[in-house]
């Protein structure tokens, strides 16, 4: 959503911080404003408004309006189902069903937002050029990267998790060559260590976390955005999952219609191997 992009935006500064602010706690009164009147109630300035809009995505206040408008009843019915912390200790089970899928919904949407046209040629260039693809992390990311690392197997692209840099590994020729650097908030020391070991043996590296003010991303080519919540009651590990298998899902399709002749031909021998 476009509220969520401007949350995962590198850096605000002060005024476009208070912009956001009262956006974001106004969203319906926004609607009906011109952008001197925001600039007024938020106590900045018109300029302040378009370069936040820029910072959206969007070219100016006007289509910035337009999507907030589109994705408003979302927003409220979203806000209004989950509140803060979704789950309260008296759901019945017809509340888990419709709220476990209203958490996963806004973990989907939120990764998808976070995506602009620029960013995903980028980062699809990189991946349609690997011909090998490694995925970082460790605890639940190092569960998750071999999933991932089956997915893309699956659709003819050699690829594999680690948990550490086997130092023998990595002097190994780097062409073409991709790793992802999972750290959910972006704060793990130890995967930070690996992305600058990487890039010091010249890997094409694209950072996974939570904000692209993190420090990994300082030492990567690219940052892709997930969304993460703060504790269990909100299942922040199911939230984080989803909105990372959502960003893999995408990537494993990339690769897959790159492939799609072979992928096409194996499926169809493995269909055979079935009936028979």
């Amino acid at each position: 959503m476009i509220l969520d992009k401007i949350q995962a935006a590198a850096s605000l500064t002060v005024q476009e911080n208070s912009a956001w602010e009262y956006i974001k706690h106004h969203p319906q009164q926004v609607l009906t404003m011109s952008i001197k009147q925001l600039a007024k109630a938020s106590y900045t300035s018109p300029a302040t408004i378009v370069r936040l809009c820029k910072k959206a995505g969007v070219k100016g206040y006007g289509e910035f309006k337009y999507l907030l408008a589109a994705q408003l009843p979302t927003m409220i019915q979203l806000d209004a189902d989950l509140q803060v912390t979704p789950f309260h200790g008296n759901e019945k089970l017809t509340d888990i069903l419709q709220k476990v899928s209203l958490v996963q919904q806004r973990a989907i949407s939120y990764t998808q937002q976070t995506f602009n046209l620029a960013k995903l040629n980028r980062v699809s260039s990189l991946v349609q050029k690997a011909a090998e693809i490694e995925i970082y992390g460790d605890g639940l990311n190092y569960a998750l990267a071999q999933l991932f690392c089956w997915n893309f197997e699956e659709v003819g692209t050699p690829a594999q998790a680690f948990d550490s840099i086997n130092l023998m590994h990595s002097q190994s020729p780097k062409n073409k060559r991709l790793a992802f650097i999972l750290t959910h908030t972006g704060n793990n020391p130890h995967m930070y260590r690996i992305a600058l070991k990487l890039h010091c043996q010249h890997y094409q590296t694209i950072a996974v976390c939570d904000s692209y003010q993190r420090k990994v991303s300082q030492v990567c080519d690219e940052t892709l955005i997930v969304m993460t919540t703060k504790n269990t009651l909100e299942l922040s590990n199911s939230v984080y999952a989803t909105s990372l298998q959502y960003l893999f899902d995408v990537l494993v399709t990339i690769k897959m219609l790159q492939n799609y002749d072979q992928v096409a031909r194996k499926t169809k021998l493995v269909d055979q191997e079935k009936e028979q």
